[in-house]
């Protein structure tokens, strides 16, 4: 996680307090480390939370949470910058903003730099993702601005802290910036930059120039950002703006002018979010006259604006610098902090009764692991993420398929086990048969009163290859699971269908009614589709219901 290191005497200048212990209790509340070393603070930040990587942030957080400062909107004072986009290959999404009127010194421009690197380092992953470049709005040579790929032979700029106008080549070549982060966005001869008037600026995510480097007697500073992903660019520059308007309301916007597009930056408008009371009694354990009472103070010490509070919902206005709150479940969280959890009182009864869940849960699937163990069964442990391509092939629909998988092999999640083993038997043909695998882990499934409408669930699955399969081979080993939990004389298998399974050599195995697994033979046409030669039988059983059933007979 990125730590901010400053001046404690700033800091608490910057907050309007004078006690430190008051200043670590609620940078602890507000899930922050610190740590004191002569007189200098350390503070240690959650990594979502890019509005508190400077000082700024922090003393602004800090204040929100102490009901110093109320949250307030800012607004655009002009639009001054047009900036003409011929998106480069390798980084095609720009923003630019200024703010005008700071009283910039020496402190205040090394941590403004250090802040800088710290959005380098960790959101902008080392530049590939996103990159910044902080200008002297007053040297800028033009306000029209052309970011594009140029010809890094055909192409000059005097780099950052030099005086010799040099090809970008060779600013790629001899500069130490160049030799690290020139490998990033370059193709073939091109490379992306940012030119104002007939000069370079920027060279992103590379180095600045050295016509608008900044000093301390800069007042009008320009920000740009350019990245692979408009939306972390557009909250990095809004992470910057919320900085800098500590010193300055003056925020000047640009005009973005894509070839199919145009953006206004930056785009400060407040977010409108619903939260439901039910959501938030069921996951903070709070009565709804007790949320309805804190509620709106706990939301204005986390820096949000309520637009409506009613019985059933409660409508908030999310600040323009939180790129961190993407669902109410994240609104809920800030609730909490906003109360403080050491108001919310834990009620004993439910941590028993859920670690008496977890006991019969650890109990049944010690069991079951002995018990298949004793049978031959070998253990696998595989991931809950599948090829999408081979849940197609064997037919099987309602799964979440992912985007922008880290793997194109790995895009799924499985809604089943036998999909996991399936996968490992593909690959064992080779070995000597019978083969006898299981596993026990979770699957996910479609849950529609669910709040994000999927849940897991955790279940036991295993399966015999074999050069011939009787059904009573399988059958013969679930009997022993059954009567080892004693669940034989209440456990009735009836005649279903399943997707991958042979129609009547398929069953569903239920107690009192509830359809609890699945037994059968897999289908042949299924099993050549995937590539496997021999038959194959299985038994996928819901380890959650199995708890629930056995619940009662703990004793």
């Amino acid at each position: 996680m990125p730590v901010v290191r400053a001046k404690l005497s700033r800091l608490l200048g910057l907050i309007g307090i004078d006690s430190v212990d008051l200043l670590q209790d609620i940078l602890f509340n507000l899930k922050c480390e610190s740590e004191i070393e002569g007189e200098e603070i350390s503070i240690e930040v959650q990594s979502d939370r890019i509005d508190m990587f400077s000082v700024e942030g922090i003393a602004y957080a800090v204040r929100l949470y102490l009901e110093m400062a109320k949250p307030s909107i800012i607004g655009i004072t002009d639009k001054v910058f047009r900036v003409y986009v011929d998106a480069p290959v390798k980084r095609p999404y720009i923003a630019i903003a200024a703010v005008k009127n700071i009283n910039l010194d020496e402190e205040l421009l090394r941590d403004l730099i250090e802040f800088q690197e710290r959005l380098h380092t960790t959101f902008g992953r080392s530049r590939r993702k996103v990159a910044i470049g902080l200008h002297d709005l007053d040297k800028l040579p033009s306000n029209t601005i052309y970011y594009r790929d140029i010809d890094i032979d055909q192409t000059f700029m005097i780099p950052l802290h030099d005086y010799r106008k040099m090809s970008i080549r060779d600013v790629l070549k001899t500069t130490e910036q160049g030799v690290v982060y020139g490998s990033i966005s370059i193709n073939n001869n091109m490379h992306p930059a940012i030119l104002s008037g007939d000069e370079v600026i920027s060279l992103p995510p590379v180095i600045n120039s050295n016509i608008t480097r900044l000093e301390p007697s800069t007042r009008n500073i320009l920000i740009d950002v350019t990245g692979t992903d408009i939306k972390a660019v557009e909250a990095v520059l809004n992470a910057i703006i919320h900085t800098l308007t500590v010193y300055s309301n003056i925020v000047v916007a640009a005009e973005i002018m894509y070839p199919n597009q145009k953006l206004i930056t930056p785009n400060l408008a407040w977010r409108k979010m619903v939260i439901d009371v039910d959501f938030i009694s069921k996951w903070l354990g709070l009565e709804k006259e007790y949320i309805h009472s804190k509620a709106t103070t706990a939301l204005m010490k986390m820096g949000y604006m309520l637009n409506n509070v009613g019985e059933k919902h409660i409508e908030v206005l999310v600040p323009y610098y939180r790129s961190d709150i993407l669902h109410q479940v994240d609104i809920v969280e800030d609730i909490a902090i906003g109360i403080g959890y050491g108001s919310i009182t834990p009620e004993p009864v439910t941590a028993i009764e859920m670690e008496g869940e977890r006991i019969i849960d650890r109990a049944i699937t010690r069991a079951l692991r002995k018990v298949l163990v004793g049978l031959g069964y070998v253990e696998t442990n595989t991931l809950t993420m599948v090829p999408s391509k081979f849940l197609e092939l064997i037919g099987v629909g309602d799964f979440i398929k992912i985007v922008n998988s880290p793997s194109m092999e790995m895009d799924a999640l499985r809604n089943s086990l036998l999909q996991s083993l399936l996968i490992l038997l593909v690959n064992s043909q080779h070995l000597v048969l019978p083969i006898k695998l299981f596993e026990i882990g979770d699957v996910i499934l479609r849950c529609d009163e669910c709040y994000n409408k999927w849940v897991n669930e955790q279940r036991i699955a295993w399966v015999i290859m074999d050069s011939e399969i009787k059904f009573e081979e399988i059958h013969a080993d679930l009997y022993v699971i059954l009567r080892e939990l004693m669940l034989d004389g209440i456990a009735a298998i009836k005649r279903c269908s399943r997707t991958s399974f042979i129609n009547g050599r398929c069953g569903c195995i239920e107690i009192d009614g509830e359809v609890i697994g699945v037994i059968g033979e897999l289908d042949p046409e299924i099993l050549l589709k995937i590539g496997i030669e021999y038959p194959v039988a299985g038994v996928e059983l819901s380890v959650d219901k199995l708890s629930t059933i056995l619940k009662p007979r703990k004793n």
